[in-house]
């Protein structure tokens, strides 16, 4: 099974642009340049969606019992470390004497399912995860209806999201409502991510020329629109509608890029790659700790430096200690329940990286 190196770099890269938004960026002020047209956290994590469509389909294996060892590798995968960052939060906020969710809000989100219930995440950042569980429903989906391995398939499923992104925008400004645009247009992105993989690989055909064509040409045209009519109004929360046009265009072609043209495999990123779900969820709870522990209520130099460097200190010690044992945990028991070999050996997916989130 080869590894695509370069995909765990861009993972690390995507993880640290998440952490230099958290802690760095509000370091310049509010009134920056940098802030005010591009949104480098949101960059981040449309990389990890993108990622995600790179891999997640392709380790679900049709047969007697892929789904289920699909569904344990990533539980397993994601739930070990989520639930340690939901308590390191909740006992950094009770240390600094930060208000503390109510136990009803922490029940939800144990479970990472909390949007569904329409109760608030602890923190901000698990947004995301949830995007990324229905990205495994969706696929799950795709499989029992014989669908996955369909490239046209999913490109329509992946217009009809884009679709559907289109019409939250416009139901936001005309409702004035702050509804999931960003839910329908990740989708749309990972099933992107799932059709430009055979280009990666050197296998696309020219189907998948035209699909990666069409939705290029679909994204340009109907993000500037979406955009403009879900944040075109000042709702308070700074967010500007060119910032968001302009970035997510800006994060599908420097994918794009990276993933074909450019392509990183530096140790130090490989490792910023292993680490990054950890660093992900890590490092709000760093920047509160660093903030007691020098005794500096707000944001600092010092403190960002510091948080910065725990959280990489943090990470590096929950991915040896959390993630790495649950993952091998969980390889032994799909090991375990997988059927017996054919006599002749079924071919192998190109990629598969167990230590992606």
């Amino acid at each position: 099974m080869t590894r695509l190196g370069y995909l765990d770099a861009l993972r690390g890269i995507a993880a640290l642009l998440v952490v230099v938004c958290h802690l760095w960026q509000p370091l310049l002020g509010p009134g920056a340049l940098p802030h005010f047209w591009l949104d480098i956290g949101k960059l981040g994590v449309i990389w990890f969606f993108l990622l995600s469509g790179v891999v997640i389909p392709f380790s679900l294996h049709p047969g007697p019992g892929g789904a289920r060892r699909f569904i344990v590798s990533r539980v397993l995968r994601l739930y070990p470390a989520y639930w340690l960052s939901l308590a390191l939060y909740i006992s950094m906020l009770a240390l600094t004497g930060e208000t503390l969710p109510t136990w009803q809000r922490v029940v939800a989100n144990i479970t990472m399912l909390q949007a569904a219930m329409g109760v608030e995440d602890v923190m901000g950042l698990y947004w995301t995860l949830f995007i990324e569980w229905l990205f495994y429903a969706l696929c799950l989906g795709l499989m029992l209806i014989g669908r996955l391995r369909s490239t046209g398939f999913r490109a329509a499923c992946a217009l009809a999201l884009l679709a559907a992104a289109v019409g939250m925008g416009m139901m936001r400004m005309l409702l004035e409502r702050k509804l999931p645009v960003a839910l329908p247009l990740g989708l749309s992105l990972m099933l992107f991510g799932s059709i430009w993989r055979d280009c990666l690989l050197g296998q696309a055909d020219a189907q998948v020329r035209r699909c990666v064509k069409g939705l290029l040409l679909a994204y340009a045209v109907a993000l500037p629109p979406t955009f403009y009519a879900a944040y075109g109004f000042d709702a308070g929360n700074g967010e500007y509608w060119f910032r968001y046009c302009f970035t997510y265009l800006l994060a599908i072609s420097s994918f794009m890029l990276l993933t074909q043209r450019i392509r990183l495999h530096q140790p130090l990123l490989l490792w910023l790659g292993t680490i990054s779900y950890s660093l992900y969820l890590l490092h709000p709870s760093m920047e509160l700790l660093c903030r007691y522990l020098l005794g500096v209520p707000g944001r600092s130099l010092s403190v960002t430096l510091l948080a910065t460097a725990l959280s990489l200190l943090a990470a590096h010690v929950s991915y040896r200690l959390v993630e790495l044992p649950f993952i091998q945990l969980s390889k032994r028991l799909n090991t375990r329940a997988r059927p017996r070999a054919p006599l002749i050996p079924e071919l192998q997916v190109p990629y598969e990286n167990s230590n992606r989130p």
